[in-house]
């Protein structure tokens, strides 16, 4: 038996009501991909946008999808309609980071920062988009603005210990170790049991000691001039 959509069965349906259906039929997705019926999982997310084109969870689980299956225009497109919706629609800022986050764990560069860069633009104080934002941009190896999204982020929220340590690794790929050390640091001294911040300054201790950077960041081995090749 067909099931029911606000269309089909309620053509005047009102707002409640199809985000009632669209949420239904989102529960209904996640159930059938747990279950290992993805061709059941996807029709699911479709009836969901059908009854509601402006749910964002059914938007970012779409766009993935579509990613995923190698219809790269329609996943963009569903992902940049997320920077379209209210300002107010729920849980919008961690929605817009999740597919920021897809889209960088899936290595499409590209569309993540055309996706972050307009969405701090249109979220300013939203220290989880800049964050993602300058994780994109390490990744793609953009280490200058990913440092500058980091730093950006911790102006937002100063006392977010991963934030601290992200910022850190960050500037350990950007080659900037003293400014690096220092602020892998701090994060080690904010959470002592944070065992990648441990090891982030570890890396950074073991990178500067093999190129012989003092304190002030400049190499010792540099200042003794070129060795002689024998």
């Amino acid at each position: 038996m067909k099931r029911k959509t606000p269309e089909s069965s309620q053509p005047k349906a009102t707002r409640g009501e199809h985000q009632f259906y669209a949420e239904r039929e989102y529960a209904d997705s996640i159930f059938r991909d747990a279950i290992g019926d993805r061709a059941a999982s996807i029709a699911a997310l479709k009836r969901a946008l059908e009854a509601m084109p402006t749910y964002a969870p059914a938007i970012l689980s779409m766009g993935s999808v579509e990613y995923q299956l190698g219809r790269i225009a329609e996943g963009r497109e569903l992902f940049q309609s997320l920077l379209s919706l209210p300002k107010q629609t729920t849980d919008i800022r961690q929605i817009i980071d999740e597919a920021g986050t897809f889209l960088t764990q899936s290595k499409a560069y590209e569309d993540g920062m055309a996706l972050y860069r307009t969405a701090v633009q249109r979220y300013p104080e939203a220290p989880e988009l800049w964050d993602g934002l300058g994780y994109c941009a390490g990744s793609a190896g953009l280490y200058e603005e990913a440092v500058a999204a980091g730093q950006r982020a911790l102006e937002l929220e100063p006392e977010n210990q991963r934030s601290v340590n992200d910022l850190g690794w960050t500037l350990v790929r950007a080659g900037r170790f003293v400014e690096a050390r220092e602020t892998l640091e701090r994060a080690v001294s904010m959470d002592p049991s944070d065992k990648l911040a441990a090891e982030n300054l570890r890396f950074c201790v073991r990178k500067m000691a093999r190129r012989r950077i003092g304190k002030a960041g400049k190499s010792r081995a540099a200042r003794r001039g070129p060795r002689t090749v024998r």
